[in-house]
């Protein structure tokens, strides 16, 4: 688990402002051969549209500051555009930078003993090396994060974030109750020791790769659709692999729900004993037995249970994954990072989810099925500053995530040392998170359930304006693929994605095509079609819609729209 600040609110001269979100783009040296690392202050005079113009490579969103490449014209352009910023170093090309979390003067004293830090904001330095690998030059027990590979320019906001709305919470499914009572605490154990047992999975040794191994043995016997290794390189020349199973979906299949966790360990001994229990087999134990309980059942969205490595260096396992996710233009459409989640140093237990702005709704749902599954409480704590474990590289490609944590700031004792084992955990605070992410999973992958009707698909959605000589009625106008098995669909809207669905008709729509007339012209809808059977039963919803650009349709020269027009559209 990790920490720093990521959030990003710019403002222009002109006074726009910017709510949280990401940038970068790859910078290329100038004549002189000279890329700086710099640090741009936020203020209320910088917004992102200034930066977008620019060609800054920016690589990582702090609280307070942004860090960027810049050769020396993209320093001039900076200060023509009045953007204030501090050279951190002259001569950044080909080096490797990481973001460290630090708690006081004696973490940067011990930094730039062994390299160069710079700090950049409260518990935030930058640090890096002259000579040799910088991740391995960090002092023990100080996380941190390795920058993005390139831009995030894509993912940053450019407008002020929309008033939250807390994603609906649904009803506890006793379908999805029945699933997830299969998880075992023996079962989680038996895996916590199974890692522990390699002694240490520190990444760049054997045994981590050997425990690599296990975890693609353990997931190719459940028979999933597809099990492989995802090989990368991290700090240089080293070499690890993500364990990559997926479970794919019958009618979503490239859309895809992710629940993930780091396998590799870290101690002050890393290279000998680092047995992990807590950071992180527990979290990879949990990711299992997801695999493990859910294999058996289809479900409409693809599910991907991934297991990082390298984690403890950097976040170079998922950093690898999620980037080349983005490249892919993968579909992810939320993520579930466990990391830490069997220590409790009081019981009741909860469990602190972090997210950012545009996970929230991730958040809200994470927290119901705490109290439908697990039963575990949660905290929400919305923090784009917080990017110390394997959801931040999602965060980094535009993709929503959590993290669920046992504390934050942690109270772990063992945490990093060789004393985390098996016996210092809580199996019935471990059972109850379990058990909670698994259920917020299945919820989001919708298990497919036998005598309903199939999901609809091939929904589509676009805005109209009827119009005649003094009137105009704008309408959105619905569509979808017909469902042998459905005998009427329902259809449902929502002012906020993921938010509280509500029936748009209040019957059942014979036929494949629905016009709604009750809504503005300028506001954002959401739309989800579910089909009812013969018997009434009801499928799954189907994936979220929003309307697409308007389009004019003219009635003739008349004074009013005709009350047969607004009855056709109904």
């Amino acid at each position: 688990m990790k920490r720093t600040g990521v959030i990003l609110f710019l403002a222009l001269a002109c006074g726009l402002v910017l709510a949280a979100g990401f940038l970068l783009v790859a910078a290329a040296p100038d004549a002189s051969g000279l890329v700086s690392l710099i640090r741009i202050a936020k203020g209320p005079a910088l917004t992102a549209q200034v930066l977008a113009r620019l060609p800054i490579d920016v690589r990582q969103e702090l609280a307070t500051c942004l860090l960027a490449f810049a050769d020396r014209e993209d320093l001039a352009l900076l200060r023509r555009n009045r953007v204030p910023f501090t050279v951190l170093e002259r001569n950044a090309a080909r080096r490797e930078f990481l973001v460290v979390q630090t708690s006081g003067p004696g973490d940067i004293a011990s930094l730039r003993a062994a390299g160069h830090a710079a700090a950049v904001e409260p518990q935030t330095a930058v640090f890096w090396t002259e000579q040799g690998n910088a991740a391995e030059s960090v002092p023990a027990g100080l996380p941190r994060k390795a920058l993005p590979p390139r831009s995030v320019l894509p993912y940053l906001r450019t407008r002020p974030a929309p008033v939250e709305a807390a994603a609906a919470a649904s009803a506890q499914d006793p379908f999805i109750e029945s699933i997830v009572s299969l998880v075992s605490s023996s079962d989680l154990a038996a895996h916590v020791q199974s890692l522990q047992d390699f002694q240490t999975r520190y990444a760049s040794t054997t045994n981590c790769e050997s425990a690599g191994e296990a975890l693609f043995s353990s997931c190719t016997a459940l028979g999933l659709d597809d099990v492989h290794f995802e090989p990368f390189t991290f700090s240089g020349s080293y070499m690890s692999r993500n364990v990559v199973a997926e479970k794919t979906g019958e009618t979503y299949p490239k859309e895809v729900y992710i629940i993930c966790s780091h396998y590799d360990s870290t101690s002050p001994s890393r290279l000998t004993l680092a047995p992990g229990a807590d950071d992180n087999a527990s979290g990879t134990a949990a990711v299992l037995e997801a695999a493990g309980v859910l294999a058996p059942y289809s479900f409409d969205f693809t599910v991907r249970f991934i297991s990082f490595s390298a984690e403890e260096w950097g976040l170079w396992g998922s950093r690898a994954y999620a980037a080349a996710a983005r490249a892919a233009g993968d579909h992810i459409l939320g993520v579930i990072n466990l990391d830490m989640i069997a220590y409790a140093d009081a019981m009741p237990e909860d469990l602190q989810i972090i997210v950012n702005q545009d996970s929230t709704w991730l958040a809200d749902l994470f927290l119901a099925a705490g109290s439908h599954y697990g039963v575990v409480g949660g905290t929400k704590t919305v923090d784009p500053s917080f990017v110390y474990s394997d959801h931040a590289p999602f965060w980094d490609n535009g993709y929503p995530a959590l993290l669920a944590i046992e504390d934050e700031p942690l109270t772990n004792p063992y945490y990093h040392r060789t004393t985390d084992t098996l016996d210092k955990l809580n199996l019935d605070f471990f059972t109850s998170a379990t058990r909670t992410s698994i259920g917020l999973l299945a919820e989001l992958a919708q298990p497919i359930k036998t005598g309903t009707p199939r999901t609809p698909v091939g929904v589509v959605a676009s805005w109209v304006v009827y119009r005649s000589l003094f009137n105009a009625l704008p309408a959105i106008h619905l569509a979808w693929t017909a469902q042998s098995d459905a005998a009427g669909y329902n259809v449902y809207r929502a002012p906020t994605a993921h938010g509280e669905f509500l029936k748009a008709p209040g019957s059942p729509v014979i036929g494949t095509e629905y016009t709604d007339t009750a809504v503005i012209l300028g506001t954002t809808y959401y739309y989800v079609i579910t089909a009812v059977g013969p018997t009434g039963l009801e499928s799954n919803r189907s994936r979220e819609t929003i309307p697409v650009e308007s389009s004019i349709i003219a009635s003739s020269s008349d004074r009013t729209i005709s009350p047969l027009m607004l009855r056709g559209l109904r």
